[in-house]
């Protein structure tokens, strides 16, 4: 009988098809593990993210017990690391004394107060080197070992040496020390010798909210926390200078002064740097006073988040808080940081009128908080002014010259209770002057150098 072969096409058992699932297997597996780093790396990302968060809110909160003590790097310690276990880093798992040289397994915490840039500076610091753990879903079954993810923040405080949004109103800080005693107080607001020493007004500050700089003879700078009258008219008998200054929207030396009501309302976009040159203006003051109306009549925002009793009116503890937090009332004072509270405005916005000079600008403001300009004494006939600083100012309301002195003493024999004495400057008058209050503010990080104690302080992150 005829024995029949098969040929190998016909076999059920071809070796090449065993071949081919062996290779398959093969990808198979390597494309497993590969998608099981992939996904454990993406893991890892959000982990490295989590810890660079961690890292910035610690150091951020730790810096800011140097707004209240600029050489209080225990406190600022305290508060980084009490930050760092609010936000689930383990206190056991922290050091417990400043080091940038964090134990093995540990997160660590460093203070200083200068070289924060390396470059022999005089801030001081905070440095929060965090350490979450790089949990793996899958490649530790690949034998593909965990990592532990870290990530490290710097904050350095400082001085912004540039500011933007600026109300175009320069405040005079030029000072003459006197030969002898200086007249003081009601002495200087007239135009007599009232100490005999043959000179008017001898020693006397050119704005009454300003006081003699211990650390220049030849400056004045803002006293914080009491009332200060903004003169609109010639200053220092310096006719048709009166204080106002022109700044561009894109260059603080720009001269035209035909926007001066519009940069007054919102504030003058280009920045200014201290020792920059700016163009004072002349003319009629009513533009400046007319801006400021407009600004005034936008408020209201900050009293329906953080309404406290005057109805209508951004009343002082409505716009601004203590940096940090406080469980006390929240008044004008010498002493404290101020911070910006969370109800600015912004034209265009939520039934704020858009800009009126050109729609397209968008402006971000607290109507009742504006920030004004340092800068050295006008002299006859001069048309420029160096900036000395910056310095913000809560806004009151305007007043007539012949009865502000007296309203000024009034308001000042009660800081709490400022409401009743806002206005909005309703009818801007050439006899006008301005009431308000220099605060010390916590200031954008532009430009940031040197603390200077006659200027905002700033929180940068440097790294």
């Amino acid at each position: 009988m005829p024995v029949t072969v098969l040929s190998p096409a016909y076999s059920r058992t071809s070796p090449e098809r065993g071949q081919t699932l062996i290779l398959w297997v093969l990808a198979f597996s390597v494309i497993l593990v590969v998608a099981a780093i992939v996904v454990d790396v993406g893991l890892w990302v959000s982990e490295r993210y989590g810890a660079q968060n961690d890292g910035d809110f610690s150091a951020l909160a730790g810096a800011q017990a140097y707004l209240a003590d600029i050489n209080d790097t225990s406190t600022a310690f305290d508060d980084a690391k009490v930050w760092a276990i609010a936000n689930g880093v383990l206190d056991a798992e922290i050091d417990a004394a400043p080091s940038s040289n964090c134990s093995a397994g540990n997160s660590c915490i460093d203070v200083g107060t200068s070289n924060c840039r390396g470059n022999g500076d005089t801030m001081p610091w905070v440095e929060a080197r965090i350490r979450h753990p790089g949990t793996a879903l899958f490649s530790s079954i690949f034998s593909v070992v965990d990592r532990d993810i870290g990530a490290i923040a710097r904050a350095c405080v400082g001085s912004p040496r540039t500011r933007y949004d600026l109300s175009p109103f320069g405040v005079q800080t030029g000072f003459v020390p006197p030969v002898g005693d200086p007249e003081t107080d009601l002495q200087c607001q007239n135009d007599t010798d009232d100490d005999a020493d043959g000179e008017v007004n001898d020693g006397c500050p050119l704005s009454s909210c300003l006081e003699p700089d211990p650390a220049d003879p030849a400056r004045t700078r803002p006293v914080y926390g009491r009332v200060c009258i903004l003169k609109t008219g010639a200053q220092g008998g310096v006719s048709g200078q009166r204080g106002q200054l022109t700044i561009g929207d894109l260059d603080c030396q720009q001269t035209s002064a035909s926007t001066l009501r519009h940069d007054f309302h919102y504030g003058a976009r280009a920045g200014c740097t201290m020792g920059q040159e700016v163009n004072t203006g002349t003319g009629n003051i009513i533009g400046l006073l007319s801006g400021l109306n407009d600004r005034l009549v936008e408020e209201g925002h900050c009293d329906d988040l953080f309404f406290s009793g005057n109805a209508g009116y951004d009343d002082f503890d409505e716009v601004l808080s203590i940096t940090g937090g406080s469980s006390g009332p929240i008044v004008p004072s010498a002493d404290n940081i101020f911070a910006e509270n969370p109800c600015h405005i912004t034209n265009g916005v939520d039934g704020t009128p858009p800009d009126s000079y050109d729609p397209s600008h968008v402006h971000t403001y607290l109507p009742r908080a504006v920030h004004l300009i340092l800068i050295d004494e006008l002299q006859q006939g001069q048309q420029t002014a160096t900036i000395t600083g910056f310095a913000g100012f809560y806004v009151i309301g305007c007043y007539k010259d012949a009865i502000a002195y007296q309203k000024k003493l009034e308001i000042e024999q009660d800081l709490s209770n400022i409401g009743p004495y806002l206005n909005r400057c309703d009818s801007p008058n050439a006899k006008d002057d301005i009431l308000g209050i220099f605060v010390q503010t916590l200031a954008p990080p532009e430009n940031v150098g040197n603390p200077d104690p006659n200027l905002p302080l700033s929180i940068v992150l440097v790294k």
